[in-house]
């Protein structure tokens, strides 16, 4: 029956007057309906195949059952009815003239597939290993595109039932479809319409290469292999004959280099004739089975960069007999004549900063191996070594080994030590490699320099993100790839506290909650510690775990001043959130107004009791590996061995800058700025008391002629904590705070607040690279400071210089 008949009973059904709840099945079945198989067919292919005019054979229609709730049925019985579009089962005078089998699968615990004529009963299926029978007890053609299958027994969930599709196609030109619509009234079938299984599709190749390859201009270089096949069809019969040409042409500015190329198919190797001419090169008369091949593949290929110039594609332009004309990129033109590259198709390595190598305190199979790094030249003697070259590696990220080291061509004695003292002469930030520690390449010769290594990274606590490794040398075009990404154990959050100066039990309002960052990464007896800049924690502190991750905890106490607690058993099912509530402070009168950072840090993870680097480096050689900061780095000193020792420039386990912010001091300090400043226009210092203070951005007289003084640098030099200097990127304000006074200016604005009090500026507040800057006169009025004075001869500004 057609599909619109279809269509029309199942209107009739819902405006009829019987009880919807007549037609519903008892229970819960559902099934999801796809095509598995689907063809696509040239014209020419599925009009004129041999003794298969118009024939779709191979696809199917599966159900899969994902409900199968067949409340107290015992005896269960559902029918399905397939319909074709533009398709029928059988058709007179065609390949499929008279009514046959329909092929039908089952697949349980077992899988089986049986041929069931029409009229044929009980044809039984034995797929599961309960012995639960299924059984096709009736078959019917009710039209010669549509068949209703009626199956006996309960099809567990997870089962898929399959219906073969062998059909013959009714329209067959460029574009038509054959589709197949599968219903049932007694099951919940989904996407069961209208699902196409067969197509017609234009005769036409498609190309492809693994991957475009580097050149430089005037360079000979060999492309990857080109793969040629039918866009439609399963093989190259269905767009090509025996003794068809195949004519390739490059893209302006680029040539191709005779070589020996070679053409071969999945069958053997094709002989064609070859006719190179500049940018083309044609294969005629290609035989050796080519129409029974599946495709045709390239290889030798080699093309110039004649006056291509860097930035420029090489496209592959291929033309074969009878079809439309595809294209492929297959090279680049580089202005680098040396290259560096990580396998585009690897996953980058995802690392736990924070740890050593051994992953103490955490349950990670981490190896820390970086992605391997490839830098190689794109034709020989392109390496100049007589330039230095360096790697170079984000802030935090330090090298404890390398591993796999290849220099080939390179001459390189002793890999190992080579890259061991590049680390020394990088001061542990970069690999430095020195100029002539290597040998050029001869360019008259085929051999390339290629270098491979792989690295063994680990990183400060705080730092995660990708590792970009940067490639840079006066010979070289800076290039960078990324060759690991960092993650943290674990998370906090935690928010700002504005607080007013007390004594003892000064409650803390918020909680911090510390996030495990995967289930049962934090080991069995791993501790975790929270500490004050300055300002101790009274002993009140409560530690609780979400109940959902099973993560246990012990040992909560507080000493000298610092929280710590004990992991007693790992997370499972979800990852651990402990929260820390009831913390009080223990606050010194004599603490200034500002911001007071929360560190939250594991002792046993970074392998120092306090996370003071100073507690490691001070120890006595040799120092033994237990934990992050006492991680062997790569090197051959023995004086900078371990991360402790190079790091103290940017350490740190802050998990929350400004936690406490306390805004009345406990007295009074607006009087107590005597450090002499010297601030010289245009030079990248500053001068406090006695010492020389770089800065990166000078002061600078502007367009109206004030002297504009940086106001974080000079801040700092007159005594104020840095941390007390804060910005606001959403309002673009700045935030100084000391004593009992806070000080608020805005970018733009001619005004400064003094405790919310209003004081006209002369000049208004502007931001020179990234710096905010405020008059001289002005900056000294929000601060306090009276005695500022003004040289012209030199152009330099003094802050208290009578003192």
């Amino acid at each position: 029956m057609k599909k619109f008949l279809s269509m029309v009973m199942a209107a009739a059904m819902v405006v009829s007057l019987v009880p919807g709840a007549a037609f519903a099945a008892s229970g819960d079945v559902k099934a999801t309906a796809k095509v598995v198989g689907s063809k696509n067919y040239t014209q020419d292919e599925i009009e004129n195949a041999k003794g298969a005019n118009k024939k779709v054979s191979g696809p199917e229609v599966q159900l899969t059952f994902t409900t199968a709730d067949y409340a107290n049925n015992k005896d269960f019985t559902a029918k399905y009815t397939l319909s074709l579009d533009n398709a029928d089962f059988y058709k007179s005078g065609s390949a499929i003239a008279d009514k046959g089998d329909l092929s039908i699968g089952i697949k349980g615990d077992k899988t089986q597939y049986k041929n069931v004529s029409e009229g044929v009963k009980d044809t039984t299926f034995d797929v599961y290993d309960s012995k639960d029978e299924v059984k096709v007890t009736s078959l019917k053609y009710t039209d010669t595109d549509e068949v209703e299958v009626t199956i006996s027994g309960k099809l567990q969930r997870g089962t898929v039932l399959a219906f073969d599709l062998t059909s013959v196609m009714d329209k067959t030109s460029k574009g038509k479809q054959a589709k197949v619509t599968v219903e049932s009234d007694d099951i919940t079938i989904s996407n069961g319409s209208d699902l196409t299984y067969a197509s017609v599709e234009s005769k036409g190749i498609k190309a492809s290469v693994k991957d475009t390859v580097d050149v430089a201009p005037d360079e000979v270089v060999e492309l990857k292999e080109l793969k040629i096949e039918p866009a439609v069809g399963d093989t190259l019969g269905a767009v090509l004959k025996d003794g068809s040409s195949i004519r390739l042409k490059l893209s302006s500015g680029f040539e191709f280099a005779k070589s020996d190329v070679k053409l071969t198919t999945n069958k053997g190797e094709a002989g064609p004739d070859q006719k190179w001419d500049d940018d083309e090169l044609t294969f005629a008369n290609i035989k050796g089975g080519i129409t029974g091949a599946e495709y045709v593949k390239i290889s030798g290929l080699k093309v110039e960069a004649t006056s291509a110039k860097a930035g420029a594609t090489a496209t592959l332009k291929i033309y074969a007999e009878g079809n439309d004309t595809v294209s492929v990129e297959v090279a680049k033109v580089v202005d680098s004549a040396v290259v560096l590259s990580v396998d585009k198709d690897a996953d980058v390595p995802v690392i736990y900063s924070g740890v050593n190598v051994k992953n103490v305190g955490i349950t990670s199979s981490s190896d820390h191996e970086a992605l391997e790094v490839t830098v190689k030249e794109t034709f020989p003697g392109a390496w100049n070594n007589a330039k230095d070259f360096t790697f170079k590696l984000p802030q935090g990220v330090y090298i404890a080994d390398v591993q796999s080291i290849t220099a080939d061509n390179m001459d390189v004695k002793n890999k190992t030590e080579w890259f061991e003292t590049a680390y020394d002469k990088g001061d542990y930030e970069t690999l430095t490699f020195k100029k002539r520690t290597w040998a050029e390449t001869d360019p008259s010769k085929k051999d390339k320099a290629e270098l491979k290594f792989t690295l063994v990274l680990v990183a400060d606590p705080n730092f995660e993100g990708d590792v970009t490794l940067t490639l840079t040398g006066d010979a070289l075009k800076e290039q960078k790839v990324t060759v690991a990404k960092f993650v943290k154990p674990f998370t906090v959050v935690a928010k700002q506290n504005d607080m007013q100066i007390d004594y003892r039990n000064t409650k803390v309002p918020t909680d911090v909650v510390i996030k495990e960052a995967e289930a049962g990464l934090w080991d069995k007896n791993v501790t975790f510690a929270l500490s004050l800049d300055k300002i101790n924690f009274d002993d009140d502190a409560k530690v609780t775990v979400n109940d959902k991750s099973g993560l246990k905890v012990k040992d909560v106490k507080t000493t000298k001043g610092v929280v710590t607690f004990k992991v007693d058993g790992k997370s499972d099912d979800k990852p651990a959130e402990v929260t820390v509530s009831g913390l009080t402070l223990f606050m010194d009168r004599n603490l200034p107004a500002g911001a007071y950072d929360l560190d939250v840090f594991s002792p046993v993870m970074l392998g120092a009791a306090d996370g003071n680097r100073e507690t490691v480096t001070d120890q006595k050689a040799p120092i033994a590996d237990n934990g992050f900061l006492s991680q062997d780095i790569l090197g051959k000193s023995t004086s900078k061995r371990v991360v402790a020792d190079i790091n103290d420039d940017f350490y740190s386990t802050t998990a929350k800058a400004g936690f406490v912010n306390i805004i009345t001091a406990g007295r009074e300090d607006t009087d107590s700025f005597t450090t002499k400043v010297v601030v010289p226009v245009g030079e990248k210092y500053i001068v406090s008391g006695e010492n020389k203070v770089e800065i990166d951005v000078p002061a600078y007289i502007n367009a109206n002629g004030y002297t504009m003084l940086p106001l974080r640098a000079v801040a700092v030099a007159l005594g104020i904590n840095t941390n007390n200097v804060l910005w606001d990127q959403s309002t673009r304000t700045a935030t100084v705070m000391y004593g009992s006074k806070i000080i608020n200016m805005t970018y733009g604005q001619k005004v400064v607040y003094v405790n919310g009090a209003m004081i006209p500026a002369t000049a208004a507040v502007e931001i020179t690279n990234d710096r905010m800057f405020l008059g001289l006169r002005d900056l000294g009025n929000a601060l306090g400071v009276t005695d500022i004075t003004w040289d012209q001869a030199t152009k330099t500004a003094t802050l208290n210089g009578g003192k």
